[in-house]
């Protein structure tokens, strides 16, 4: 898979794919603009926490291109409002984070203001090299738990298109496909209502040649039940302290099931995701435009003034998760405690 996200040193801009027109069109995003890139991240063009965290350093590097600044002060003060207009969607951990660290080595950096904005530029550049360095090492960390000819259920993106390159839960499959020489499959759940398990997750496995079923979110207690896989991998937007998980919508559902039926439970995410301090009742989740739940295909499959409830994420509790996955190691049967220690080292 080609990357997600890249910095274009040439012009010093960014280009990223617009995920909104696959997988019938493969359309790229070509911007100098921080305000194009926070639109970007609002309505999903770009998705997934650790891309958008990295397409939020990128804009704040653009901000800083963008800037009249004739002094570090005021360069500040423009970065931190271009921070409160990348900073659009709340519950994803990566976006603040991205945002905060470039402020950090903007206050840090000493010398004229050009100077300061090659900084920039360098880390943002250095925020999406670590993403595919840290998707690598999830993908091996991962790799005693998925045995040869595993058939892996999945839900939403957490892929090559999640992140700046390879994936997260894309990481996972992939390393495996190449250790156990192709013996991995994997059943995608559609997940309703921006379908990007159907539109996304399936597309790039089967660029990579990885055998993929599609199924709809509906039909995943009957795959469980007749053994059809044998674990489940699913990423996350916050990881909290607590060992809860918030991910895309549908993951509880899944969770549950696969206790149920004793299916491993494996949540893989970037220590960038990890929200050490805080509980479940910390998170604020997000809650999107009722029309992506009343209009599929551009046509209203219910009544147009149908009341809608329409959250983006759910939180799983630590006792449904076998294990948290991480670059930095692994945490089995999560507790606060273990996630402290995890996340300390």
């Amino acid at each position: 898979m080609y990357r997600t996200i890249e910095w274009l040193d040439e012009k010093n801009q960014v280009r990223l794919v617009d995920q909104t027109k696959l997988p019938l069109t493969k359309a790229f995003i070509v911007t100098g603009s921080h305000e194009r890139i926070a639109e970007s991240i609002k309505v999903m063009e770009i998705r997934g926490a650790p891309a958008i965290g990295a397409a939020a350093a990128m804009g704040m590097a653009l901000a800083a291109l963008e800037s009249n600044a004739e002094t570090k002060k005021q360069l500040i003060s423009d970065l931190e409002a271009a921070a409160e207009t990348l900073n659009t969607r709340p519950t994803a951990v990566n976006l603040t984070w991205a945002t905060n660290r470039i402020l950090q080595v903007a206050n840090a950096t000493e010398g004229d203001v050009e100077s300061i904005i090659d900084r920039l530029i360098e880390e943002a550049k250095e925020v999406a090299e670590e993403d595919v360095r840290m998707c690598r090492a999830i993908g091996e960390n991962a790799l005693p738990f998925i045995e040869s000819g595993a058939t892996i259920q999945t839900i939403c993106n957490a892929g090559s298109l999640a992140t700046v390159h390879l994936g997260t839960v894309g990481a996972v499959v992939r390393v495996a496909h190449e250790e156990h020489a192709g013996n991995i499959s994997v059943f995608a759940a559609e997940t309703r209502p921006r379908q990007q398990g159907a539109r996304l997750t399936v597309y790039e496995f089967m660029e990579d040649d990885i055998d993929t079923t599609l199924i709809t979110d509906g039909m995943i207690g009957t795959v469980f039940k007749q053994g059809m896989v044998d674990c489940c991998v699913v990423g996350s937007d916050r990881v909290l302290g607590t060992g809860h998980v918030t991910n895309k919508i549908g993951t509880y559902t899944m969770a549950i099931t696969a206790k149920h039926h004793d299916i491993p439970f494996y949540v893989v995410a970037p220590t960038s995701t990890v929200d050490i301090d805080n509980g479940p009742e910390s998170v604020e989740i997000e809650e999107r435009d009722p029309d992506e739940i009343r209009i599929i295909n551009g046509e209203y499959v219910t009544r147009p003034d149908a009341k809608v409830y329409n959250p983006a994420f759910d939180i799983t509790p630590p006792e449904l998760i076998t294990a948290i996955i991480t670059e930095k190691g692994v945490v089995e049967n999560p507790t606060r405690a273990k996630m402290r220690e995890m996340y300390e080292k």
